[in-house]
Protein backbone atom coordinates (compact mmCIF):
# COMPACT_ATOMS: atom_id res chain seq x y z
CA UNK A 1 0.00 0.00 0.00
CA UNK A 2 2.87 2.36 0.74
CA UNK A 3 4.37 1.87 -2.73
CA UNK A 4 0.98 2.46 -4.38
CA UNK A 5 0.44 5.56 -2.24
CA UNK A 6 3.87 6.95 -3.13
CA UNK A 7 3.26 6.29 -6.83
CA UNK A 8 -0.18 7.88 -6.70
CA UNK A 9 1.19 10.90 -4.78
CA UNK A 10 3.67 11.77 -7.53
CA UNK A 11 1.77 13.69 -10.19
CA UNK A 12 3.82 12.37 -13.11
CA UNK A 13 3.44 8.75 -11.94
CA UNK A 14 -0.22 8.90 -10.92
CA UNK A 15 -1.30 7.57 -14.31
CA UNK A 16 0.23 4.20 -13.39
CA UNK A 17 -2.30 3.67 -10.59
CA UNK A 18 -6.04 3.28 -11.18
CA UNK A 19 -7.53 5.70 -8.63
CA UNK A 20 -10.77 3.78 -8.02
CA UNK A 21 -8.98 0.48 -7.50
CA UNK A 22 -6.39 2.13 -5.26
CA UNK A 23 -9.10 3.74 -3.09
CA UNK A 24 -10.86 0.39 -2.85
CA UNK A 25 -7.70 -1.48 -1.84
CA UNK A 26 -6.70 1.22 0.64
CA UNK A 27 -10.10 1.17 2.32
CA UNK A 28 -10.16 -2.63 2.42
CA UNK A 29 -6.67 -2.76 3.97
CA UNK A 30 -7.59 -0.12 6.56
CA UNK A 31 -10.71 -2.09 7.46
CA UNK A 32 -8.70 -5.29 7.85
CA UNK A 33 -6.08 -3.61 10.06
CA UNK A 34 -8.78 -1.88 12.10
CA UNK A 35 -10.32 -5.27 12.93
CA UNK A 36 -6.91 -6.59 14.04
CA UNK A 37 -6.07 -3.45 16.03
CA UNK A 38 -7.48 -4.60 19.38
CA UNK A 39 -5.21 -7.67 19.43
CA UNK A 40 -2.20 -6.30 17.54
CA UNK A 41 -0.51 -3.00 18.43
CA UNK A 42 1.44 -3.19 15.16
CA UNK A 43 -1.78 -3.44 13.14
CA UNK A 44 -3.21 -0.52 15.09
CA UNK A 45 -0.20 1.65 14.24
CA UNK A 46 -0.20 0.53 10.59
CA UNK A 47 -3.90 1.35 10.36
CA UNK A 48 -3.23 4.86 11.67
CA UNK A 49 -0.47 5.37 9.11
CA UNK A 50 -2.72 4.28 6.23
CA UNK A 51 -5.59 6.44 7.51
CA UNK A 52 -3.31 9.48 7.50
CA UNK A 53 -2.11 8.65 3.99
CA UNK A 54 -5.73 8.26 2.88
CA UNK A 55 -6.64 11.62 4.39
CA UNK A 56 -3.60 13.30 2.82
CA UNK A 57 -4.33 11.96 -0.65
CA UNK A 58 -8.12 12.16 -0.71
CA UNK A 59 -9.16 14.37 2.20
CA UNK A 60 -11.57 13.23 4.89
CA UNK A 61 -14.38 10.94 3.73
CA UNK A 62 -17.70 12.80 3.27
CA UNK A 63 -19.26 11.03 6.25
CA UNK A 64 -16.33 11.96 8.53
CA UNK A 65 -15.89 15.65 7.77
CA UNK A 66 -17.14 16.58 11.24
CA UNK A 67 -15.15 13.92 13.06
CA UNK A 68 -11.46 13.76 13.80
CA UNK A 69 -10.77 10.06 13.34
CA UNK A 70 -7.49 9.19 15.05
CA UNK A 71 -6.23 12.75 14.73
CA UNK A 72 -3.68 13.40 17.42
CA UNK A 73 -4.18 9.95 18.93
CA UNK A 74 -0.94 8.16 19.58
CA UNK A 75 -0.78 4.57 20.72
CA UNK A 76 0.64 3.84 24.14
CA UNK A 77 3.74 2.35 22.50
CA UNK A 78 4.52 5.56 20.66
CA UNK A 79 3.77 7.95 23.53
CA UNK A 80 6.11 6.57 26.20
CA UNK A 81 8.73 9.28 25.65
CA UNK A 82 6.11 12.02 26.06
CA UNK A 83 4.83 10.34 29.22
CA UNK A 84 8.36 10.13 30.62
CA UNK A 85 9.00 13.80 29.85
CA UNK A 86 5.89 14.96 31.65
CA UNK A 87 6.33 12.69 34.66
CA UNK A 88 9.97 13.79 35.10
CA UNK A 89 8.99 17.48 35.25
CA UNK A 90 6.57 17.07 38.19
Amino acid sequence: MLVLAATFYKRHMRQLVDENRFRELLQRTIGFLRRLGPISPTSQIDCGILERIQQTLFGPPPDEKHHYANEGVVSEHMSSSAHNSFSAST
